[in-house]
């Protein structure tokens, strides 16, 4: 054969070879991108399934099928069949959950078909997988929310009642790690010492709720909401954000305060502590909120007044009230209702003909003869019931209380300094805080604040502020001075404040 044909014949020869091992290639490279496209779509989808399963909450009404549509024929066109059919079975196991989301079926008929659901779309993204040369690490990973009888369910977490959410936040919400009653993404932790950022995070919230879960532990609490994040559908903690967040931005819009609590930590109160706890209380660094017993209490989490009053305690300058005894601890009682009292008023835009003047008004519990705990209008009226008594504040300093018990009585003859604000904020009229709170205020923050003031050394402290503000002889100095007068106080210079050593 002539050399120059043999070499013709053998370069056509090998050019087919080569050309043929190249479309070889090319089509193992379509199929495995196209496996990989599918792969990515289906696990992403699969997701939402996952997670409807857990939780019985559908959150993706719209899935895709722009892989399955434009690349599904490339699997078609294999020479076995099966493969696709396995894939197309899982994208047909997607199109069910959307149509039993309704609550039409009881939990256990809805597990039964998601668990049928479920097998297919494991099956399907294994096959899938293993033609996109995925590691097998990967794909048992994403199968793993899908395997398995599902025992218990949990609410749904509150990132998902936003609306549509990306389903790759959703594949983070059906983590195993992720706890049963939320994200730890708050990145703070409750301590002995207040709320404190974990180590290595950058920020943490302004406002923390923990859940005690009815224990009385103090310290290492699960978070169940803080700031940015929407309602989690228990009536306690979000009634508890709602009166954080709303007290913050009452001292920060109406006083000009940005800084609550004081040293700059998060705002944190705990809620559900301990069982049938009566109370709610600031230990200095945290609100501790009781769910009540419900023979006498309600939650408190239901009194705006109540959690603002409180919070209150968290301003700097209540640092002066902490005796807790006698008349001192009785005005340290009082400006946390007047404050509480304020935040609700301001919350509801009323003004103070409008308001009820009740420090936990709807506390009670049903049966119980009262409106409140405490009356600013009239001390003494708040309730008269045969198991809490009748309400035994004092309106006047001619029925101030000494007792052995209430510290000195310091809840009883707060009633008397109470009574003295609401006469100043009728008497002025329109809304409390602008005129009547701005005294308070102003008497709070101003120079002549220092630890164990009277109720005398208030009263002057007030006038001085009215005065400043508003000029001598003002209306509102007259105001004051009348408040004070009605509830026989008559006002006095407090004492210089005590060297330190």
């Amino acid at each position: 054969m002539d050399s120059a044909l043999l070499v013709a014949l053998i370069g056509t020869v090998g050019g087919g070879l080569v050309t043929g091992v190249a479309a070889l290639l090319r089509t193992r490279t379509n199929v495995r991108t196209a496996a990989r496209l599918i792969y990515a779509e289906l696990t992403r989808n699969s997701t939402a399934v996952a997670y409807f399963r857990l939780t019985g909450h559908w959150v993706a009404p719209n899935l895709s099928r722009a892989a399955w549509d434009e690349y599904g024929t490339i699997l078609a066109r294999r020479r076995s069949g099966a493969s696709f059919e396995t894939v197309h079975r899982g994208y047909e196991a997607l199109e069910l959950p959307p149509y039993i989301a309704d609550n039409a079926l009881s939990a256990a008929e809805r597990e039964e078909w998601l668990a049928r659901e479920a097998v297919r779309l494991v099956a399907a993204i294994k096959e899938i997988g293993t033609i996109a040369q995925v590691p097998t690490q990967d794909i048992k990973a994403r199968t793993r929310r899908l395997d398995g009888h599902v025992t218990a369910r949990r609410s749904p977490h509150p990132l998902a009642r936003t609306g549509v959410i990306p389903l790759a936040l959703i594949a983070a919400l059906t983590e195993d790690e992720v706890p049963a009653g939320g994200f730890t993404a708050a990145r703070v932790r409750l301590t002995e010492e207040g709320p404190e950022a974990l180590p290595g995070a950058v920020s943490v919230p302004d406002v923390v709720i923990f859940d005690a879960e009815h224990t009385t532990r103090e310290t290492d609490l699960r978070v169940a909401r803080y700031t940015g994040l929407p309602p989690v559908g228990d009536p306690t903690v979000d009634e508890t954000y709602d009166a954080l967040t709303t007290t913050r931005r009452f001292y920060r819009e109406v006083y000009g305060r940005a800084e609550l609590p004081y040293g700059g930590a998060p705002l944190a109160a705990v809620v559900h502590y301990g069982k049938d706890y009566p109370n709610g209380r600031w230990d200095a660094y945290t609100l501790f909120l009781g769910d009540g017993d419900g023979v006498v209490f309600q939650r408190f989490s239901k009194c705006l007044e109540i959690v603002a009053g409180e919070l209150t305690r968290g301003l700097q300058e209540k640092l002066h009230f902490v005796t807790f005894q006698g008349e001192n601890g009785a005005l340290s009682g009082s400006l946390c209702d007047v404050f509480g009292i304020l935040v609700k008023q301001w919350s509801l835009d009323q003004s103070a003909e409008e308001a009820d003047w009740i420090v936990g008004a709807g506390l009670l519990a049903p049966g119980r003869q009262g409106q409140g705990l405490r009356s600013m209008k009239g001390p003494g009226t708040a309730y008269d019931d045969n198991i809490l008594g009748v309400d035994p504040q004092p309106a006047h300093m001619d029925d101030y209380l000494v007792t052995e018990r209430d510290s000195g009585g310091i809840h009883i003859n707060s009633g008397i300094p109470n009574r003295a604000f609401y006469l100043l904020a009728a008497e002025l009229g329109g809304r409390a805080w602008e005129r009547a709170g701005q005294i308070w205020w102003d008497a709070l923050t101003g120079d002549g604040i220092r630890d164990g003031l009277l109720f005398a050394h208030w009263a002057h402290l007030t006038m001085v502020a009215a005065r400043e503000r508003y000029g001598e002889e003002s209306t509102e100095e007259r105001a004051v001075l009348a408040a004070w007068s009605g509830v026989g106080v008559t006002p006095v210079v407090p004492p210089p404040p005590e060297e330190e050593p």
